[in-house]
C-alpha cells in the first residue's frame, strides 16, 4: 500500500512538473501560434546575423543586460518564419526563468526540455535559441555535443558575461562559432529612431536634434529607455534598477565577490572619474584596498560590460607610463543614474560617448596617448590605419592649443586622420578636422 502511494505521488509530481514545463514553453514560444513578434526595431547587427544564418556554426551574442539580445533573437525568429521555417521548429529558452533553475547545474537536462517541446508540438526542433546561457554550468559541453551530432540546423546563444567565450568554451568550440557583441543603441541607430535619416534632416531640424542629444547624453541609449520613453524620474529609476541588477547578478554573484561593498565603491569611483588616468596602485589606495583586488574587480566589471578598461598607447611612450589605465562606462544614462552630475560633467560624458561610438563604428586597438604636458584622448585602428581623436565639448581660443598639441605624440607613426569631436562646432585647423560628434558618428556617415 505504501509503495503504491509513493508511486502515485511520484506520478503526480512528475505530471505537475511536465505541466508547468509545457506552460512555460508555451509562454516563451508565442511564435508557435504562427504570429510574428511585433514592435521590434531592426538593429544594425541583424543584417550580419542573417548573412550567417545558413551556416551551421553556433552564433553567440554577448553584451550587457537590457541591451537588446532577446529582441535580436525575436528578430531572427521572425526572419526564419519569413523564410518558410515552421514556427514550431524554433525553440526559445530563457535560462533566467525560475522554472529552469534546476538546469543550472545539469546541462544535460536541456535535452529533456527539447524533447518535451517536441512532444508538445509533434515537430522536431531545428533551431534552438538559448538566452542567458551562462546560468548553466557546463553549457559548452551541451553546445559542442549538439553541434557535433548535427542535432539542430543552428544554435543561437546569448550571455551577459564575456568570460563565457574564454577558456574551455574557446577550446571546445574552436572554429565552430561566431561571436558578436550587442550594445545599447549606437548614435546612428538612435538618430534613425528619432527620424533623422540624412544631412537634410540634421540641418533642417538642428534645434530639435541638439535638444534630443542632451537627452541622449543624460539618459543614454538602452532600448527600453529610447523606444518607450517614460517620464524623466521613471527613466532614472529604471536605469538605477538596471545598474543594481547588472552589478549584483553579473559581477558580484557570478564571480562570488566576497566584499560587495568594496565592489560597489570601486565601480562608483571609476564611473565618477571616467576618462581620468590611473594606476592600479593609486586606485587601490583611493578606495582603501590592494592592487590585486582592484585588478580582479575591474576585470569582473569589464566582463559584464559595465565598463571598458583602456590602456595607454605605448608606441613612442616611456616604458614606465605603459601601465596607466582609463575606464569608460557602457552608457552615460547608466552613469548618471547612480549619482553623477550631468551639467558639470558635459566634457566627460562626451568623451565617454566618443569611446563607445568608436567601438560601435568598428575601430579597434583603442588607446589613449599621454605625456606630462600633453594628451590625446584616443588613438584607434580601422582599415589597417591609425586615427587620432580628441573629445572637446567646446573648442575655444583658450583650449585650442592644448587640444591640437595632443596629436603630436605619435612620433614617426603615420596617423591617417586627426579629428576633434565637439558638441556642435565644425572647422578645419591645418590637417585637423573639428566636427560635431553626432555628425561624425551619425547618419551623415
Amino acid at each position: 500500500m505504501i509503495r503504491q502511494i509513493c508511486v502515485f505521488a511520484y506520478l503526480c509530481i512528475n505530471l505537475l512538473f511536465y505541466t508547468v514545463m509545457e506552460s512555460t514553453l508555451l509562454r516563451l514560444n508565442r511564435h508557435w501560434e504562427g504570429q510574428k513578434y511585433l514592435s521590434l526595431y531592426e538593429r544594425d547587427l541583424v543584417g550580419n546575423l542573417k548573412k550567417k544564418k545558413d551556416l551551421p556554426h553556433i552564433q553567440v551574442l554577448t553584451g550587457i543586460r537590457r541591451s537588446g539580445k532577446s529582441t535580436i533573437f525575436r528578430l531572427m525568429i521572425n526572419d526564419l518564419m519569413d523564410a518558410g521555417t515552421n514556427p514550431k521548429e524554433i525553440l526559445l529558452l530563457n535560462m533566467d526563468e525560475p522554472f529552469f533553475t534546476s538546469l543550472w547545474t545539469n546541462a544535460a537536462g536541456l535535452y529533456q526540455v527539447v524533447d518535451a517541446a517536441e512532444k508538445l508540438t509533434s515537430v522536431k526542433v531545428t533551431y534552438l535559441f538559448l538566452d542567458e546561457i551562462q546560468q548553466v554550468k557546463d553549457w559548452e559541453l551541451f553546445a559542442k555535443g549538439a553541434y557535433d551530432t548535427q542535432r539542430f540546423n543552428k544554435i543561437y546563444i546569448t550571455g551577459s558575461n564575456s568570460d563565457m567565450l574564454q577558456n574551455r568554451f574557446a577550446t571546445l568550440l574552436s572554429g565552430r562559432y561566431f561571436a558578436n557583441t550587442v550594445r545599447p543603441f549606437s548614435l546612428k541607430e538612435w538618430m534613425l529612431l528619432h527620424g533623422f535619416s540624412d544631412r537634410y534632416d540634421t540641418v533642417a531640424r538642428r534645434p530639435e536634434l541638439l535638444r534630443l542629444l542632451d537627452v541622449f547624453m543624460e539618459y543614454g541609449s538602452f532600448p527600453e529607455i529610447v523606444l518607450n520613453p517614460p517620464d524623466d524620474d521613471i527613466k532614472a529609476e529604471l536605469l538605477n534598477s538596471y545598474y543594481e541588477s547588472i552589478v549584483l547578478k553579473d559581477c558580484i554573484v557570478y564571480n562570488q565577490v566576497r566584499d560587495s561593498s568594496l565592489f560597489y565603491r570601486l565601480l562608483h569611483f571609476l564611473l565618477s572619474n571616467a576618462g581620468a588616468p590611473f594606476y592600479y596602485t593609486s586606485l587601490a589606495k583611493a578606495i582603501g584596498s590592494n592592487e590585486n583586488t582592484v585588478r580582479n574587480y575591474l576585470e569582473y566589471a569589464c566582463r559584464s560590460y559595465v565598463v571598458s578598461d583602456v590602456t595607454n598607447f605605448s608606441f613612442s611612450l616611456k616604458e614606465e607610463t605603459r601601465s596607466q589605465h582609463k575606464v569608460y562606462g557602457i552608457d552615460t544614462g547608466l552613469m548618471n543614474s547612480v549619482g553623477f552630475q550631468f551639467i558639470q560633467r558635459g566634457g566627460m560624458l562626451l568623451e565617454n560617448i566618443v569611446y563607445n561610438e568608436l567601438v560601435n563604428a568598428g575601430y579597434g586597438e583603442i588607446a589613449f596617448a599621454r605625456q606630462p604636458n600633453s594628451e590625446c584622448d584616443f588613438i584607434a585602428k580601422r582599415g589597417g590605419q591609425y586615427h587620432a581623436f580628441q573629445a572637446c565639448h567646446e573648442l575655444t581660443l583658450l583650449n585650442q592649443a592644448r587640444e591640437t598639441a595632443g596629436f603630436n605624440l605619435f612620433g614617426k607613426l603615420f596617423v591617417a586622420s586627426k579629428t576633434i569631436l565637439t558638441y556642435n562646432q565644425e572647422e578645419t585647423i591645418g590637417d585637423i578636422r573639428a566636427v560635431p560628434f553626432w555628425q561624425f558618428f551619425g547618419v551623415e556617415n
